[in-house]
């Protein structure tokens, strides 16, 4: 397989998709000849420019907010730093003292981070950073920093606003992403023409340029962003779900599983698509996840199946129960002039689409179930 150029987008706590994603690489064998990445995508470069897969789950896996700050006080929400209840420390922090400290974090990523190594891995490493005082984006690769300073400059590619501001040359920084989330064409100018895209953000920054004239490219991202969470979400089961997505969206991109928002084994995919047909297995997806159906798993398909009228079946008995409480059919004047929130805490029965021809589908397969006992364990 040839190499390709590989570009991380950043996203904070949503940089542990990424890993998963790396994780399917090494299992595909995809060789990577050079990295551009942003923020957190810039740290996990240099992760993976030395190639210590092991030691980098490691990382992700056991990372905290606590273990990346340091702050007078306890955070009152210490699993999403800037979330609304953690903000008065936030903004007492900048005023005291210029923004949050993030020292600790620094060391974390030096502890990890061998400088050396990304030196002397033959896969070149760059990175986006913005310069406030002069307004201008900072792009370099390794090579062109001054030794010893690389873990400086992946810390100034992650300078989010409210954290405190070092620099080895004393002018502030912001994040990269505000410039170029996505930086293909730091390796464009290298002469690079097949990428992947890891994009864990829809923030493109105010210079990005997709420039994407005659290259080869594969995307990596999942189907709905915000399954991805809050960029300063650092919840170890979060951080599991981030990874098994980069996982599974990496093994689609490169045609190991199929699917639109579920995933399958491409024979199991094209079986469905061969007994019920193209739109249908389309609308067997979309009522799979109006029905709330597991999404994060890989289906055959009669587990898919069984999964879907299970949950038709829940989904029916809900509505069932709904329309027949006494209390809510002597309340329903009130409820029809009820705030959308009220409406939901006393479980007003939700709305699905009408797929004509996933219902079809559903009918067949549970025919065909009925007439030949599928068992269970039929996967």
């Amino acid at each position: 397989m040839r190499p390709y150029g590989l570009v991380l987008a950043g996203g904070g706590a949503k940089g542990a998709y990424q890993i998963g994603a790396w994780k399917a690489m090494r299992e595909i064998g995809v060789e990577i000849e050079m990295i551009a990445g942003v923020s957190i995508g810039a740290i996990n470069g240099a992760l993976i420019a030395q190639g210590d897969y092991d030691r980098t789950v490691e990382l992700w896996s056991s990372i905290e907010v606590k273990d990346g700050i340091q702050m007078e006080a306890q955070l009152k929400s210490p699993e999403n730093l800037f979330s609304f209840s953690n903000l008065p420390q936030i903004f007492h922090e900048i005023i005291k003292n210029g923004g949050v400290d993030v020292t600790p974090a620094r060391n974390l990523v030096a502890e990890y981070v061998d400088e050396e190594k990304v030196r002397k891995s033959g896969v070149p490493l760059g990175l986006v950073t913005f310069q406030v005082s002069s307004l201008k984006p900072v792009e370099l690769f390794v090579e062109e920093m001054q030794e010893g300073l690389l873990v400086d400059y992946l810390m100034l590619s992650a300078r989010f606003p409210g954290l405190h501001n070092q620099s080895p040359d004393g002018a502030k920084y912001l994040d990269g992403g505000i410039y170029d989330n996505a930086p293909v064409r730091m390796l464009r100018q290298r002469g690079i023409n097949r990428f992947i895209v890891v994009d864990i953000s829809n923030m493109k920054g105010i210079g990005h340029k997709d420039d994407l004239s005659c290259a080869d490219i594969i995307y990596i991202r999942p189907n709905d962003p915000k399954e991805l969470g809050e960029s300063f979400e650092f919840d170890k089961s979060m951080t599991e779900k981030r990874m098994l997505m980069g996982y599974l969206d990496a093994k689609k991109a490169f045609g190991f599983l199929r699917g639109q928002n579920y995933y399958f084994q491409p024979k199991e995919y094209k079986l469905m698509q061969k007994k019920y047909g193209y739109k249908a297995v389309s609308e067997l997806e979309i009522l799979a996840a109006q029905y709330g159906v597991e999404r994060l798993t890989v289906y055959t398909h009669h587990k898919f199946m069984r999964a879907l009228l299970s949950a038709e079946e829940t989904a029916e008995a809900e509505r069932k129960e709904v329309s027949e409480n006494p209390i809510l059919k002597v309340a329903k004047p009130i409820l029809e002039k009820a705030s959308e929130e009220i409406v939901k805490k006393i479980r007003k029965p939700r709305k699905y689409a009408k797929l004509s021809e996933a219902g079809a589908a559903l009918e067949l397969f549970r025919s065909a179930r009925k007439r030949t006992a599928i068992p269970k364990a039929e996967d």
